[in-house]
């Protein structure tokens, strides 16, 4: 989640409920390990993510390299049609088809 975002979380949680910020603490800890997780990457659904909040473009290689579903049709739509790379592009359709 964006800092932006966070901090907005951050700052409505602790401003009705100041116990909720242990909570919250614990919350980070558990959803910062499962960043970690490789294989998060892998289910996560960028083309539901808000794109006025300019997704970061580390989040899209890390998709990407975990052969994310969206990343895949992403990349081969702008090899398709971008970079006339039709094979490239169609094989990566086809991956992101299969998944």
């Amino acid at each position: 989640m964006p800092e932006k975002i966070q901090g907005l979380v951050v700052e409505r949680v602790t401003g009705i409920y100041f116990t909720d910020l242990y909570s919250l603490r614990a919350s980070y800890k558990s959803m910062k390990a499962l960043k970690e997780r490789r294989r998060v990457y892998h289910f996560f659904d960028v083309l539901s993510f808000p794109w006025r909040l300019n997704m970061p473009l580390l989040l899209l290689k890390t998709c990407y390299a975990e052969g994310n579903p969206n990343t895949l049709y992403m990349k081969g739509v702008q090899l398709f049609f971008s970079f006339n790379l039709q094979e490239e592009g169609l094989s990566l359709l086809k991956s992101a088809a299969d998944e």
